[in-house]
């Protein structure tokens, strides 16, 4: 079969979900026997294309931000894959989350996967809006106005698309609000990752004297919920709760996030490591005893998670968008987003029960082992032939 993939950015761009999920998925079906032709942003350094040893042609666009959405982003990606359809005669053409806004498959197959939808994680999601002041409502719509003003041309390519392929019921179900009669062309397909890309040790057993360690990585946004976490520590420090917690990553947040810390004192709980290279992943998340997912926005999936359960990290989540889907109870536990002091109270009760903080470590490192980039190959193969 021969499938072209249309997306934004790769990890040579940022080092994203999306980014290696698309990158996985093509290198997997390339190796089930399949032909993939990938076009994507501009190449950070203007490299014009290349083949990774699995058979996956990469093609650049000359034009445009490296990894950004822009009108020559979408004028110039429509004329390369209507040109591909013409010249290779491609079985599909599948694009990822908004690259496919304005795409015409001719002959092709149309396939969208659809990581959320305009508005699952901004604030402008349904669930999250509410919470906001007037002032803070009328930001998010002006930093944001981009989503409102292409939503249009989201809801023409969900019903263009031959077949939609989600990562998770949530979703689905978001699509069926958008337009019911979307649910018959819509598969679900659950993410995996190339395992082989993280060096998972074997975890040493919990250490009952030690402080209880969180880990977080992502995107450092208050939209990611870490208002809540500073204030569930603020709660568990008076409390006397012997714990640390640790936060990598970078983003528009990180710096008030600084600030909060050092105005509340908590500068021996909460640590901020900043950027946490690819390479780096796997020993940063080795020091945490369980993994905290904060969020408030509708995540439509979550890959970190999976990240944590492959390390043997048990989670904590909020029960926002498909987050309760992979956090289960038996590999975590689940809060309100926004409710910091439920949140400081369930970290409570975790430090005093080890027992059930290993258990649940070592279900998550064997649940972790179905969700590989193999099997979602495999699934989606599936879908195409179906």
């Amino acid at each position: 079969m021969k499938i072209c993939f249309a997306v934004r950015a790769l990890p040579v761009h940022r080092l994203g979900g999306l980014e290696f999920h698309a990158l996985d998925l093509a290198d997997n079906l390339a190796k089930r026997g399949h032909g993939v032709t990938v076009f994507t942003s501009r190449h950070p350094a203007g490299l014009e294309a290349e083949e990774l040893p699995s058979g996956v042609r990469i093609q650049y666009l000359s034009c445009g931000t490296p990894g950004d959405y822009t009108r020559s982003f979408y004028s110039q990606l429509g004329r390369e894959i209507a040109a591909f359809e013409t010249r290779e005669a491609p079985d599909v053409i599948h694009s990822h989350e908004f690259a496919g806004l304005f795409l015409q498959a001719r002959r092709a197959r149309l396939y969208c996967s659809i990581h959320g939808t305009m508005f699952s994680e901004v604030p402008l999601s349904r669930k999250y809006i509410p919470h906001l002041s007037l002032t803070d409502k009328v930001r998010s719509i002006w930093r944001y106005k981009s989503r409102i003003l292409l939503n249009p041309a989201f809801r023409r390519m969900l019903i263009r698309a031959n077949r939609l392929v989600v990562d998770s019921n949530y979703t689905k179900a978001e699509l069926t609000l958008i337009k019911p009669d979307l649910a018959p062309k819509t598969s679900k397909v659950t993410l995996g990752v190339d395992q082989s890309r993280y060096s998972c040790k074997p975890r040493s057993p919990i250490n009952i004297t030690a402080p209880l360690t969180l880990i977080h990585l992502g995107r450092i946004q208050e939209m990611k919920g870490l208002p809540d976490v500073l204030a569930a520590a603020c709660t568990l420090r008076d409390r006397g709760v012997k714990f640390r917690i640790i936060i990598g990553g970078t983003g528009d947040y990180l710096e008030t996030l600084r600030r909060k810390v050092a105005s509340s004192g908590l500068q021996s709980h909460v640590d901020l490591r900043g950027r946490i290279p690819a390479d780096a992943v796997s020993d940063f998340l080795a020091e945490g005893d369980l993994f905290l997912f904060p969020d408030r926005t509708q995540p439509a999936f979550g890959l970190v998670a999976v990240e944590a359960m492959l390390h043997g990290l048990p989670i904590i989540g909020t029960r926002c968008g498909a987050i309760p889907e992979t956090v289960t109870e038996d590999v975590g536990w689940l809060y309100n987003a926004w409710d910091a002091p439920g949140l400081a109270t369930l970290i409570q009760g975790i430090a005093a029960d080890h027992s059930t903080l290993a258990a649940k470590a070592a279900a998550a490192r064997e649940k972790s082992k179905w969700y590989n980039a193999q099997r979602m190959a495999s699934d989606m193969e599936a879908v195409y032939n179906s």
